[in-house]
């Protein structure tokens, strides 16, 4: 046996070995700080002096938690009005396999989807419908003043509309969810996209309403910055601040739950059956 030979093999390995752990264990330090960097972030954002001053005028109790603080803070400013707020349509039924390959024949052929023996795959569903009612009822019980709204030209989310807010004044095809595109039609739809949303005018006491689907907010070139992560839950909805020409995603309720029962107040009663 050449000894040497082991004895350098032994030597290498354990300084490979050493090295390897070494830069292992500073990527590792290095992305925990990176993340804490991250979340530092967002707590300064979430305890701006500005944030601060808003809720302070409005009577609101500033030793919440940090989250609800903002929650309360964005429900007050979409009630001031002049945002676009992006819903994704209420609930439909899973035809994943195919439900792209539905809206786009119901598209192409502007078919009204109800008549069709498909339409469970891409109209409401009975649950989808009263949430979409339920939207409505609550704007209204806020006083939150609705503008102009667009919709997606598939069912679900012109119910969604309908039901909601009584009325569409526009149809956008290209606020139906990309996937439903053809590869080479995506970026010329979203940058028409984009166009049209910015041409959108309404005073600034009224909010501006966009009935779509989750993957409209991904489109090319939509969102100038995206200041939430992408992903909303059925009924969920992005708030939309148009700033010099651009779109600027601020912030997101993904469960309209947690939208909704901010929007009422109650003090503790006892009353009797």
């Amino acid at each position: 046996m050449n000894f040497k030979k082991i004895f350098f093999s032994i030597i290498i390995f354990t300084i490979f070995s050493s090295l390897t752990f070494f830069f292992i264990d500073k990527f590792t330090n290095l992305k925990v700080e990176a993340n804490k960097e991250y979340q530092n972030k967002i707590e300064e954002k979430k305890i701006t002096k500005t944030i601060k001053e808003y809720l302070t005028k409005k009577g609101f109790d500033l030793s919440l938690k940090q989250e609800d603080l903002l929650n309360i803070y964005w429900v007050e400013r979409v009630k001031d009005g002049g945002l676009i707020l992006l819903f994704r349509h209420s609930e439909r039924e899973k035809w994943n396999n195919s439900v792209e390959a539905f809206d786009t024949i119901e598209l192409k052929n502007n078919l009204d989807a109800r008549t069709k023996s498909w339409q469970s795959a891409t109209c409401l569903t009975k649950k989808g419908v009263e949430e979409s009612k339920l939207i409505g009822e609550a704007f209204k019980h806020a006083k939150i003043k609705i503008g102009l709204v667009a919709s997606s030209p598939s069912c679900r989310a012109k119910e969604t509309a309908l039901y909601a807010f009584n009325k569409i004044d526009y149809f956008f095809n290209g606020l139906l969810h990309y996937s439903a595109f053809h590869p080479s039609d995506r970026k010329k739809i979203g940058i028409q996209l984009k166009k049209a949303i910015l041409n959108l005018n309404e005073e600034k006491s009224s909010n501006i309403i966009l009935s779509a689907h989750n993957k409209v907010i991904s489109y090319y070139n939509l969102i100038d910055k995206m200041e939430v992560e992408e992903g909303l839950q059925e009924s969920g909805f992005y708030i939309i601040e148009k700033k010099q020409e651009k779109l600027i995603a601020r912030y997101k309720f993904s469960k309209i739950k947690n939208f909704i029962t901010l929007l009422y107040r109650h003090d503790f009663k006892i009353t009797k059956p």
